[in-house]
């Protein structure tokens, strides 16, 4: 598949060649501080050329890197200033054994890891260790632990402690037939296996029919016991995973980050969370000079997708040409004037944070217009070289993915249209949720500004309903069976997913919107701006009254709403006030806001002519 395709020069340009400063935590190397103090008499000769090959690599023409060495001798790394620090560092290089003992779990490397993977700062993170013994295959066993330190232990091997008991009385009366049953069991699987079905199939290795190549030897034990042998098969399974995990209790993660994934192939291995990638690496077979490379391999083995590319290009991007592509900002004066003129009429804090984030939203577009064509001519080549593979999507999303053509087209829309709420206060585009619906706010930005224009704390605002698009679906269904003189049972009858295919097709109808209502789940909802999806109908537009300026608090996004029906009770023509809460749960990017608020004002603008049909 990949035969006329060369993936590592884009890896390099995306992740190796940005660095510029390192970090280097290794008990056995000398820092500065004591080569100044105590010389190097006190250093094994091995580390010290060790560290000198650091030096020398750090020092090439094709790195240049920033070289920075410390011990590892902090007491508390949590409160200490080592993980602070190493978020200047674009790349670190972790000794695994920083307490000078070269067997078993070594926890001060396991809590700088943890603190790695949980900022927000991206960290590349080589761990060059001995191992477990200065052994080659306990490399591994250095991974291991830090697989099972990053992630939560799986809710399903919970099991009972009489449970155990009666598994253990049994497993004595088998080894009557069969010495060391109890071991057997427990080595029928290496513990990376098991994590690897853990992280690909979760709770249904509890199942008895699960299969799997590296599950077969358990099988085979647990079919050929004896007959008076009465363990549940699922609690076996229990029982061997929590022997196996037996010796890090308490070393699992309690607040794992939101994405883990990890590999192993051969020599080569990986961890990788949103803010972390690591790989670890056994210092007698890979030497200093061969670090880089062999982060290539393993980012190169974790298949990123190109996507993963552009955002580290453009993130690396932004960092290099920040400054320069500001300094042409402040250099135009007349600019300056105006923006602080404007920042000083204000009297209020959210008055400020209206007119400053107005202007960090224009200096975003001109920094992306500053190194625009560096990505630019960085995606060219790489959508070049990926032409070259037979099926790209396939080597980079799983089948899952891809062929859920109906996901594809939701969550692309949804980019699109939508984005994170990024103002403090009402304003076009912002969808809400009030009284079981959603509703759009199609009043022009200007009369949205808090405090602008009344000192009233009520802002008079237009919103309009937006409808369910399965709703607006089967209300287009039963005006076309209506047209055509049939009932609507005389259509043919269609799935869930034969619907959304349907409401797909009207996606360029200038009539959908595609949201994603809560921010901890990648559901997308689709909403039809009327009542059918052909858009013939008028929009449902009505005028609500927000109290506190249209201001909502950050975290709950609510806002409190008055408005005015007609009276209830027969006979009477009073109006009614009335009063509700409503949260904002999406924002419209603006041109589809301006786009819908433009229909929305033809709509109401129209004219009834004397034309008859």
């Amino acid at each position: 598949m990949l035969a006329n395709f060369d993936y590592t020069p884009f890896l390099k340009q995306a992740y190796i060649d940005p660095i510029r400063t390192v970090t280097v935590i290794d008990d056995e190397y000398p820092t500065l501080e004591q080569l100044v103090i105590l010389g190097n008499d006190d250093f094994d000769d091995d580390d010290l050329e060790r560290l000198s090959d650091i030096i020398e690599v750090s020092r090439k023409k094709e790195f240049n890197w920033l070289l920075d060495v410390y011990n590892g001798e902090e007491k508390s790394i949590n409160s200490g200033s080592v993980t602070s620090r190493l978020n200047h560092s674009d790349l670190l290089i972790l000794d695994y054994h920083l307490d000078g003992n070269d067997d078993g779990y070594c926890k001060k490397s396991i809590d700088i890891v943890k603190n790695l993977s949980s900022n927000r700062h991206f960290n590349l993170v080589a761990v060059h260790t001995k191992g477990y013994d200065n052994s080659k295959g306990a490399v591994n066993d250095v991974f291991i632990d830090i697989i099972i330190s990053l992630q939560p232990k799986p809710r399903f091997l919970h099991i009972k402690t009489k449970t155990i008991e009666s598994i253990e009385e049994q497993l004595d009366e088998w080894s009557f037939e069969h010495d060391e049953i109890s071991q057997e069991i427990v080595d029928s699987i290496s513990t990376i296996d098991l994590l690897m079905l853990i992280r690909d199939y979760s709770n249904q290795i509890l199942d008895p029919n699960f299969d799997h190549a590296v599950w077969n030897h358990f099988t085979s034990i647990y079919d050929d016991k004896p007959e008076y042998i009465n363990i549940q098969k699922t609690d076996l399974v229990k029982w061997l995973c929590n022997k196996k995990f037996e010796e890090y209790e308490g070393c699992f993660k309690d607040n794992p980050a939101e994405f883990f994934n990890w590999g192993i192939d051969n020599d080569t291995n990986w961890v990788k969370t949103e803010d972390l990638f690591l790989t670890v690496i056994g210092k007698k077979q890979t030497p200093v000079s061969d670090i880089p490379t062999k982060i290539l391999h393993a980012i190169n083995q974790s298949k990123p997708h190109p996507h993963e590319l552009i955002l580290s290009k453009l993130r690396n991007e932004v960092e290099s040409n920040g400054i320069s592509a500001s300094s042409k900002i402040l250099q135009r004066k007349f600019l300056q004037a105006a923006w602080l003129t404007e920042l000083l009429k204000e009297d209020t804090d959210q008055g400020i944070m209206t007119v400053s984030w107005s202007v960090v939203s224009k200096l975003w577009e001109e920094l992306a217009q500053e190194i625009r064509p560096q990505i630019g001519e960085f995606t060219v080549e790489l959508v070049k070289g990926l032409k070259t593979i037979d099926d790209p999507l396939a080597y980079f999303l799983e089948e899952h993915t891809r062929e859920n053509k109906n996901q594809i087209v939701q969550h692309a829309n949804c980019f699109s249209c939508s984005k994170k709420i990024s103002y403090h206060h009402l304003i076009t585009g912002h969808v809400v949720l009030f009284n079981d619906n959603y509703w759009l706010c199609l009043t022009p930005m200007c009369d949205l500004v808090p405090g602008q224009k009344s000192d009233s704390s009520l802002m008079p605002v237009t919103l309009v309903q937006m409808y369910d698009a399965k709703v607006a679906h089967k209300v287009t269904r039963e005006n076309m069976a209506k047209a055509l003189g049939l009932d609507l049972e005389d259509l043919p009858e269609l799935s869930d997913t034969e619907v959304i295919d349907q409401i797909i097709e009207y996606s360029t109808e200038n009539n959908l919107l595609f949201i994603a209502p809560q921010e901890d789940k990648a559901e997308v909802k689709i909403l039809s701006f009327t009542y059918g999806l052909d858009g013939k109908s008028n929009p449902k537009a009505k005028d609500y009254y927000i109290e506190n300026h249209g201001l909502f608090d950050s975290q709950t996004k609510e806002l409190n709403i008055q408005y005015v029906v007609p009276s209830a009770e027969q006979g009477k023509n009073d109006l009614q006030q009335l009063s509700g809460k409503a949260v904002v749960v999406a924002e419209l990017r603006y041109e589809y806001a301006l786009n819908l608020l433009r229909k929305l004002g033809v709509a109401r603008s129209r004219v009834g002519l004397d034309f008859i049909r």
